[in-house]
């Protein structure tokens, strides 16, 4: 959870701002009487659904540039005294 929110909270700027003021509308119109208006109704909903898609833009290109996952995972460990990171190989 905590990469993707730091990768994409970007995305998430304009979904929160939108809902915050559907809200704040929402009370207006409920205070005054009026009809509450629908998700669709607001003047950023194709900017919401924008953002949405490059978050699924996003998750395509991270998803398609993940190094090359054959192989078997060889965690971080010494080898003569030298510390050998973790990576993607041939077990030995």
């Amino acid at each position: 959870m905590g990469l993707f929110l730091f990768r994409f909270w970007p995305v998430l700027i304009p979904l929160i701002v939108y809902l915050l003021w559907l809200y704040k509308v929402g009370r207006k119109a409920t205070i005054e009487g009026k009809p509450v208006l629908r998700f669709r109704d607001g003047p950023w909903y194709w900017m919401v659904l924008a953002s949405l898609l490059i978050g699924v833009g996003c998750f395509v290109i991270l998803g398609s540039s993940i190094e090359n996952s054959k192989g078997t995972y060889i965690p971080p460990h010494m080898e003569n005294g030298v510390m050998v990171p973790a990576h993607i190989g041939t077990a030995p």
